[in-house]
């Protein structure tokens, strides 16, 4: 057995923490990999001397526990468990690490394991539903007190949890900053029925100031793809969000499968861009402009085009501001594809 990555591997219940998973496996679970991703997911967990987790030898204490208490009647007291709170920490950080390192419709297969019992109560959780619409941290503390687990499930359509909705209502950050608190890593990553983390979210609404919240409690969000194998990046762009694009891209690592600067992603962001700043530039809808709806529907835009367009217009951006700027941060990346 090969010696451990961490030093965390001397505790009860080892807590790796530090171990960037998404460099030791640097691929993702699909249906054309498992063998490969099963080989480099394992040789992690050995290494971290969480073997026990996956086999099931290392079995989950309590979750409470009787400890001495003179002034009960009976000389005990029920209490919360510590080797299972350890126990149950590990546990998720481990599915933080199968997670994030899953193609998005494999990432939302494996969801249905956490998933499926939520779906059937929807409605035991509706106080909570509208605390996080409403941004009512004091009704929505309450309920979490009493089902701490509700932080990680399904309490609305469309397979949102807590945090989603939150995210998607854009009321108070007091409360965003207060359910992060209650959360760990691992719970940023789950998506909805689409795919979308609450990072896709906060992309669609342009809400950078969360959009860092969410980055700093989990920095591997800015690389998890949707089911159409988007980032948070291009969902910005996709929406006009000019302020969370130029966010994202300083976070979102050019190396992470889906690769976002390469060939057929970093075509497909770039058209984005260009049709953003065409728009600005004319003031007319995308659809109305001659040199794109020219182009008859297929999706094939040619490369000519695309570049006469990022030479021409980018030099402009004193006139025209918005996303001429991106596009500039951009184009060294698409040198590749301009050829």
């Amino acid at each position: 057995m090969a010696s451990p990555l961490s030093s965390s591997t001397a505790l009860k219940h080892p807590y790796p923490d530090e171990v960037n998973i998404r460099i030791l496996v640097p691929i993702e679970l699909s249906p054309k990999n498992p063998f490969l991703w099963r080989t480099l997911m394992l040789d992690v967990i050995e290494n971290e001397g969480l073997l026990g987790f996956i086999y099931g030898t290392t079995v989950a204490p309590p979750e409470r526990t009787t400890v001495p208490d003179d002034s009960s009647v009976t000389g005990t007291m029920e209490t919360e468990n510590q080797d299972y709170k350890d126990w149950n920490k590990t546990d998720q950080l481990l599915r933080q690490w199968f997670l994030s390192t899953m193609e998005a419709q494999v990432r939302l297969q494996f969801q249905d394991i956490f998933k499926e019992a939520a779906v059937k109560n929807l409605s035991h959780y509706l106080p909570l539903h509208r605390a996080a619409l409403e941004g009512d941290w004091e009704s929505a503390g309450k309920f979490i007190e009493e089902e701490p687990d509700s932080v990680r499930t399904i309490i609305g359509g469309n397979c949102e949890t807590a945090l989603m909705v939150a995210v998607r209502s854009g009321r108070r950050k007091h409360f965003l900053k207060k359910l992060l608190q209650l959360m760990l890593p691992a719970d940023l990553v789950l998506a909805d029925g689409q795919g979308f983390t609450a990072l896709h979210i906060a992309a669609v609404v342009g809400d950078v100031e969360v959009a860092k919240v969410l980055v700093q409690k989990n920095p591997d969000l800015p690389d998890i793809a949707n089911i159409e194998k988007s980032k948070p990046l291009l969902t910005a762009a996709l929406h006009g969000q000019r302020n969370m694009f130029l966010y994202l891209i300083t976070v979102t690592k050019e190396d992470v499968e889906p690769k976002p600067f390469e060939v057929q992603s970093g075509r497909q962001l770039l058209e984005t861009l260009l049709i953003r700043l065409s728009s600005q530039m004319t003031g007319r809808e995308p659809a109305k402009i001659p040199a794109i709806a020219g182009i008859g529907g297929s999706g094939v835009w040619p490369l000519s085009w695309i570049a006469t367009c990022a030479f021409i217009l980018i030099p402009m951006v004193k006139v025209t501001g918005a996303f001429a700027e991106a596009t500039i941060l951009l184009y060294p990346y698409f040198s590749a594809i301009l050829r």
